[in-house]
């Protein structure tokens, strides 16, 4: 009895021990995505190659985030290559996590601390300063009314939507939505449309200053919304990519994100860009995913190996994106498929830039005054200039202007 009792324990053991290991391997095979689902390769489909915002290569305006309503964050016709002649500095005195915009000679600005500015683009003159009211976590947008009435719109942490005098900063009005917003305004035909923590999307006539139609969303916007010929594109927290109407707000198509076991449809904490007849994004789930602009259908999937809370910036049929695993991918926005990428060695956060035949990104180093900015060929990925401050923002420019964001200061560089 004694040795079948001691074969028992044994047997007992050795079954422990294997599941165990079973369990072990599982785990690791979870943590290392064995289980995910795979890339999509995607084909021409759909594809629409002359279906892309125009460059200007006299540029006098980056008017909005991503500088076009389509959100491409591109000007290809604009050259602006270095080496640089550093023309001006302006120090925000905090954070400054989103690109600011240039209308009409000047570039206006936001900070965490709520503060606004506006500096003259040739000159780095500080023409104004305004208090918002709350953390601002978004770029600012410049709109024009019939009869020539301007405004500079910013969206606040306190739920505001601002609208400043573009020449004094005067608070013209205020909009209460009662909820945390961090898009950027999309600015169309006089109406802006914003998201919100609370999972809403609204429509907001600039002209009677109201929201004309508010829509509930899956999960809560965090990024900038983008326009897919008449409809306006959102993504959220849920994981969810939302087609809506612009003229009143009726759902054309929604799509849920492809994910595993673990990260699930994961968040969309970066907003779409549209190019191509597509919609292009990155998922916190680490995947970057292409979607038809017209039904919502997925082209194509690619798996990266870490969070993706950057925007694209998309240009000559290549969509760059980066990630927290410390890369820039170049991706052949047909397909999908890697073109080329480039280790920043550190996180990147922000979202990519093209002007001209430069791709910018800023890295989210560990310590704020280790950040840089650097700008890479489009065409191959070589490094071609790096700046010794950066955190989130990447430049925006007009011609003959390159503007730089650090941590806290701004920057206006010319080109040698």
């Amino acid at each position: 009895m004694r040795i079948r009792g001691r074969r028992s324990v044994a047997a007992l053991v050795a079954a422990f021990a294997v599941a165990l290991g079973a369990g072990t391997l599982f785990g690791y095979g979870l943590l290392a995505g064995w289980f995910e689902p795979g890339d999509i390769t995607g084909d021409t489909q759909g594809f629409e190659p002359q279906a892309i915002a125009p460059g200007d290569a006299a540029a006098e305006e980056w008017p909005e985030y991503g500088r076009t309503p389509q959100r491409t964050r591109a000007n290809t016709a604009l050259t602006l290559d270095p080496p640089y002649r550093r023309r001006w500095s302006v120090d925000a005195g905090s954070l400054v996590e989103f690109p600011p915009i240039i209308t009409a000679g000047d570039v206006v600005v936001a900070t965490n601390r709520g503060k606004a500015f506006s500096i003259r683009a040739d000159t780095g003159e500080v023409r104004w300063r305004r208090t918002l009211g709350g953390v601002v976590a978004s770029s600012p947008a410049v709109y024009r009314l019939p009869g020539g009435a301007r405004g500079v719109l910013f969206t606040t942490m306190a739920g505001d939507v601002v609208a400043l005098a573009p020449d004094t900063g005067r608070v013209m009005w205020r909009l209460r939505l009662r909820s945390p917003i961090e898009s950027s305004p999309l600015v169309v035909d006089g109406v802006a449309y914003v998201g919100t923590k609370d999972a809403r999307v609204l429509a907001v006539d600039l002209r009677r200053r109201t929201a004309t139609w508010t829509v509930r969303v899956p999960g809560a916007v965090k990024g900038s919304l983008a326009l897919a010929g008449g409809n306006v594109i959102v993504s959220d927290y849920a994981g969810v990519v939302t087609a809506l109407r612009a003229g009143d707000g009726a759902r054309r198509w929604q799509t849920t994100s492809p994910g595993g076991p673990l990260r699930g449809a994961g968040r969309f904490y970066a907003g779409p860009a549209v190019a191509y007849g597509r919609v292009y994004i990155g998922n916190v789930n680490g995947r970057v995913l292409a979607l038809s602009a017209a039904t919502g259908r997925i082209n194509w999937v690619h798996g990266v190996d870490d969070y993706v809370y950057a925007s694209a910036a998309v240009s000559d049929r290549t969509v760059y994106v980066g990630s927290y695993d410390h890369r820039l991918y170049a991706l052949d926005a047909v397909t999908g498929k890697v073109r080329w990428q480039r280790d920043a060695r550190e996180r990147l956060s922000g979202s990519a830039t093209v002007i001209g035949d430069l791709v910018w990104v800023s890295t989210l180093a560990k310590k704020p005054k280790q950040g840089v900015t650097i700008a890479y060929d489009t065409a191959t990925g070589r490094e071609r200039f790096r700046f010794p401050d950066g955190r989130y923002a990447t430049p925006v420019g007009i011609k003959g202007r390159l503007i730089l964001t650090g941590v806290r200061t701004v920057y206006g560089l010319e080109p040698r």
